[in-house]
């Protein structure tokens, strides 16, 4: 199994990456790439394009387009492509840390298994479909390259607020619909498993802030620990607090 995340960077496109703009990705993919060594022992990437340097592992692909939502389909789309792609793949957004291995949620026939919400609050909202942890199975290579090719199709049609921002969520969540948990799916060319987020993930909340502040930050339970928004500046705090925590945490 591989872990990749997609990174380049990219000027800020609304509000609230522009508060952002002093968050230093670099070290929160580094401590990513930290905690998945320690929670999956496997090897992680970077895929990014040939025109971006980063002083951390990274495989390269040339890539056309320049706006975050568009640009992470097709870089996704190029891995996907390329004979780097010969293994199970996890896919990660780069704010994020990994507590618990992720091979566990590979199912046998199942070509793509993404993360749903199945609320009511987000019944009509592209935010059903949570895009920033995906399973990308080998024995599906073909499959997922088209079903990738239609994403990057659907997202460059989008309209204006869509490309600046939510556009690559709302590109898969068109070809998945109908959102159905449970059982495998027929999803355009695809066996896709949707699994509840709640089994895999979990958003930092401001309990976990306020312990954080106390002193008594406590592992995740779920396999992924999100940071969302403005509580991306939390993450080095807790990554101290947890993954170096850990027998197996040697440093950096």
């Amino acid at each position: 199994m591989r872990i990749v995340a997609p990174f380049r960077p990219f000027p800020p496109e609304n509000e609230l990456h522009q508060e952002l703009s002093d968050f230093d990705w670099n070290e929160a993919i580094r401590m990513l790439f930290h905690s998945v060594a320690i929670a999956c022992r496997c090897e992680a990437h970077v895929i990014t394009d040939v025109d971006t340097h980063l002083p951390l592992p990274a495989l390269k692909y040339a890539t056309t387009h320049r706006r975050l939502m568009l640009w992470n389909i097709e870089v996704c789309l190029r891995y996907l492509e390329s004979d780097d792609f010969d293994q199970d793949t996890v896919m990660l957004d780069a704010d994020q840390l990994v507590y618990h291995d992720l091979s566990k949620f590979f199912i046998p026939g199942v070509d793509l298994a993404v993360l749903v919400r199945p609320t009511l609050k987000h019944r009509d909202s592209w935010k059903k479909v949570l895009n920033g942890v995906q399973f990308w199975s080998y024995r599906g290579k073909a499959r997922l390259v088209h079903f990738y090719r239609q994403a990057l199709e659907i997202a460059e049609a989008l309209p204006e607020d869509l490309q600046r921002w939510g556009g690559d969520t709302q590109a898969l969540r068109q070809l998945l619909e109908p959102i159905e948990l449970g059982t495998l799916q027929q999803r355009a060319g695809l066996t896709v498993q949707m699994l509840d987020y709640a089994q895999v993930l979990e958003a930092l909340c401001e309990t976990q802030i306020k312990w954080l502040g106390e002193g008594r930050m406590p592992i995740s339970s779920r396999a992924v620990l999100d940071f969302r928004w403005r509580r991306k500046t939390f993450m080095k705090r807790v990554y101290e607090a947890t993954v170096l925590s850990l027998p197996t945490a040697v440093g950096r």
